[in-house]
């Protein structure tokens, strides 16, 4: 595979792994280790993709399918050639995704509906209060919108109270900030202070200091806010606080932070303390109102739960059953209601994603249409094409459509010449069924495929062609399997009447049976009791098969 030399033995009886080396190094015998051998070679991420590839492209057999007319095939094919696998891996895991939400959904419908009815029959047939049955339906609606919400709030409440602790510890921070702050301008005041009173007069320091730090008078007892600014304001000059000389600071006692400086921070952090303050009483009266609802719908659910169970007592036994049924009933519709929101969630994911990457695969599709016209040039009379069109789909059976890019077949009427387009393998005939997805397949090959190379294994391929076309096909497989192509081609057949074989033969140049390439089971392969009886005459046909390369 590519670079890759993979060596594979099985038990014929039981299937089992008896040898596994990749390049020549053993591996662990189990089908794990053979599949991410598999996966490492070839390029893709899944085991089923592989399986696809062989089913769709490689693997052309009697029971083979028409990747061509298979739109659903053919967007799984183009996704996982044509996207980059971790590209393809989102692909299938979206749509995988929307595709069990989707069978969810359906079967919580089915039961649903199953259940309604058989509630709506017991309902009929027991004898019920109605006056009670209502009231009880009421106050179930009321407990459900009660119990969502209280759930609903319960949630919101940790917001809250994240919100309401962070409220609190900005506002502490804001505090300890604007008291550091406010602290080294006291301590900045202290000092002008001091200066300001150079003298020994104790008393007149003690007065006219109380003046300064109180803004009161202690000769008349009165306040005076203006004669202790007009006062401060000396001192910040460093002047005389009688009169207004001016005083030499002692270095010792500059500070080193200006007071305009320190006034400025302090407004500022006060600013930010206000608003601290201001989120946190906010936040706590959220809080408290967020608490204060949440015990209303405690008590409210817990005063209603004790009503509906003393309705219930009320009802006759059958009643009951059939009560606790349709509570149940009404759980399991609101549950769907959710799955049905998650089901259009990832439909719309799924959606966005393929309109997204749709565009990498339509950019190869002109040279797959080039290359798919020259292989049915070759296997074709008339005129053969691929026609890109839309393609809208469901993924599940509910919901918009998606609108996948797929290849159709455009192919001449025998009757005007004119292109008509073929919707269906039915619209052709067996050998043109056969050719046009061969060389659909083979297109892709060349495309997708490392190098243009790819390969092609056919079983039976003379079942549907006539003397006519079969050496034609025969043609068109050998300039696929040509080694200078660097494609392998493995043909199986029958020992039949026809020119297909014998043609194959002679353009692969293979003479003799026991050409290596040449596989022949009646020498490997256990006898059946037709070959045992009739080997003679299977030899003569073998024989006539390659002496058919000379004619």
């Amino acid at each position: 595979m590519g670079e890759t030399t993979l060596v594979v033995g099985r038990s014929l009886r039981t299937l089992a792994l008896t040898e596994l080396q990749v390049d020549g190094q053993p591996r662990m015998l189990n089908e794990d280790a053979y599949h991410d051998a598999l996966l490492d070679a070839t390029g893709l991420t899944s085991f089923p993709d592989w399986i696809l590839v062989l089913r769709y492209l490689t693997f052309y057999f009697e029971d083979r399918r028409s990747l061509v007319w298979d739109p659903s095939a053919q967007h799984q094919i183009l996704r996982l050639l044509f996207l980059p696998p971790d590209e393809s891996v989102k692909w299938t895991t979206l749509e995988a995704d929307a595709l069990r939400i989707d069978s969810h959904v359906r079967n919580i419908s089915a039961l649903l509906h199953r259940e309604e009815a058989s509630i709506s029959r017991a309902e009929q047939t027991t004898l019920i209060r109605p006056e009670v049955e209502a009231r009880i339906n009421d106050l179930g609606l009321q407990q459900d919108r009660d119990q969502a919400e209280f759930e609903r709030v319960q949630e919101m409440l940790l917001d809250i109270e994240a919100e309401r602790q962070g409220a609190r510890l900005e506002a502490l921070r804001a505090a300890e900030d604007r008291e550091a702050v406010y602290r080294e301008i006291e301590h900045r005041r202290l000092i002008d202070l001091q200066a300001a009173f150079p003298s020994k007069s104790e008393s007149a320091g003690y007065i006219l200091g109380y003046l300064l730090a109180s803004q009161t008078c202690l000769a008349c007892g009165n306040d005076a806010p203006e004669a202790a600014e007009l006062l401060w304001r000396r001192v910040d000059e460093h002047k005389c606080v009688i009169c207004e000389s001016a005083i030499e600071r002692p270095d010792s006692l500059a500070p080193d932070v200006n007071l305009e400086e320190l006034n400025h921070a302090l407004r500022a952090r006060e600013d930010r303390l206000e608003e601290a303050t201001k989120r946190r009483t906010e936040a706590e009266a959220t809080y408290r109102s967020t608490v204060a609802q949440l015990a209303q719908l405690e008590s409210a659910i817990a005063n209603r739960s004790a009503e509906l169970n003393h309705l219930v007592k009320q009802l006759p036994a059958g009643s009951q059953q059939v009560h606790e049924r349709r509570k149940e009933y009404n759980a399991l519709s609101a549950s769907l209601e959710v799955r049905r929101a998650e089901l259009v969630r990832a439909q719309q994911t799924f959606k966005a994603f393929v309109e997204q990457k749709k565009q990498t695969i339509f950019s190869f599709r002109e040279e797959v249409k080039a290359n798919f016209k020259a292989y049915a040039r070759d296997f074709l009379l008339g005129t053969c094409d691929l026609i890109w069109q839309s393609r809208k789909t469901k993924v599940g059976q509910s919901g918009d459509t998606i609108d996948f890019g797929t290849f159709a077949v455009d192919m001449s009427a025998s009757d005007s010449g004119l292109l008509v387009r073929r919707t269906g393998a039915g619209e052709v005939s067996e050998s043109q069924r056969e050719f046009i997805d061969l060389a659909f397949r083979m297109a892709l090959m060349k495309v997708a495929g490392v190098g243009g190379r790819g390969s092609l294994v056919v079983d039976a391929p003379e079942s549907s062609l006539d003397a006519v076309f079969a050496p034609r096909a025969a043609d068109v497989l050998m300039r696929f399997g040509n080694p200078d192509a660097g494609n392998r081609l493995v043909i199986t057949s029958n020992l039949v009447d026809g020119e297909l074989i014998p043609t194959l033969l002679r353009l692969a140049g293979v003479s003799e049976q026991d050409d290596s390439r040449v596989v022949d089971l009646f020498e490997i392969a256990y006898p059946t009791a037709a070959v045992r009886e009739l080997r003679g005459e299977y030899n003569i046909a073998l024989a006539r098969v390659f002496q058919g390369r000379n004619q």
